[in-house]
């Protein structure tokens, strides 16, 4: 099954334009899997009759349920575990230099459903509980979709997810077992503020942060709006703060006013000194 090409075009076109997320005709099997549960859940008779109707524009709902229906939300505890290590000597140089201020603030951009906030707020409270009763830190939570923040400010997780990423003993020590399902425990909830934000919109006020996860955000954007993001990100980082990108992400042509931080296994950005 395929999308005829003027709603498949129109479909591309509103996508990168509100969300900044580029699709080409390889994508159509994507089109069709996440929208067809829209077709079937308000009984359109076609895919192309849903996007026509979402370009009638009488129905606000209609386009927000796409564009949600259209993020990838995968995600997962600890992914890719090197950056979460790395992050671990990043808040203990932080503590060093905000040691007059006793303030830290994180930003998990493109949160999903919690899994990496919640695993920032683990780090936190396995490395660094004594801070938590003398400091103020808060990790800012962001997505684009309303259902997914729903589910992540829940915070209860099947065994499927809590099986990728948690240990046995992450797993005992920070999670309530709750009907066949596990609740992150309240010291990590507490430490979490999740927003709903389209990081390709204009953005809520947001306070200087001093640490950044973007990850595995602009493999889905073009370079342009690469760029445009990350020179955003900039303005809200600190001067000596780091940005975490994907693994398979980069900064090379993209932006050449960030250094390259090497920790183990991983890397992370910090803004070079204006001129």
């Amino acid at each position: 099954m395929k999308v005829a090409p003027p709603q498949f075009d129109y479909l591309c076109t509103l996508l990168r334009k509100r969300t900044g997320v580029c699709i080409d005709e390889t994508k159509q099997y994507l089109v069709v899997a996440r929208l067809m549960p829209i077709v079937n859940q308000r009984k359109i008779p076609s895919l192309e009759t849903l996007i026509d109707r979402m370009r009638q524009g009488t129905d606000p709902s209609l386009e927000k349920d796409v564009l949600c229906a259209m993020m990838t939300h995968e995600t997962s505890f600890f992914r890719d575990k090197a950056p979460f290590e790395a992050l671990r000597g990043i808040i203990a140089d932080l503590v060093v230099r905000r040691a007059a201020e006793r303030q830290l603030t994180l930003w998990s951009a493109a949160c999903s459903t919690g899994q990496e906030p919640f695993s920032i707020a683990m780090v936190l409270n396995e490395h660094f509980r004594e801070l938590l009763a003398t400091w103020r830190i808060r990790i800012i939570a962001t997505d684009f979709s309303e259902p997914i923040l729903a589910r992540a400010r829940e915070g209860i997780y099947g065994e499927l997810e809590t099986n990728r990423g948690l240990s046995p003993a992450l797993l005992k020590k920070y999670f309530r077992p709750l009907q066949g399902k596990w609740s992150i425990a309240q010291e990590c909830r507490q430490l979490v503020e999740f927003r709903c934000m389209n990081l390709n919109d204009t953005w809520p006020m947001m306070p200087l942060v001093d640490v950044v996860f973007l990850r595995n955000v602009m493999l889905y954007f073009d370079p342009p709006t690469r760029a445009a993001l990350v020179g955003r990100v900039r303005r809200v980082l600190r001067p000596d703060g780091s940005l975490f990108l994907g693994g398979a992400e980069t900064m090379i042509g993209i932006d050449d006013g960030w250094s390259r931080v090497v920790h183990g296994g991983c890397s992370h950005y910090t803004p070079k000194p204006r001129r």
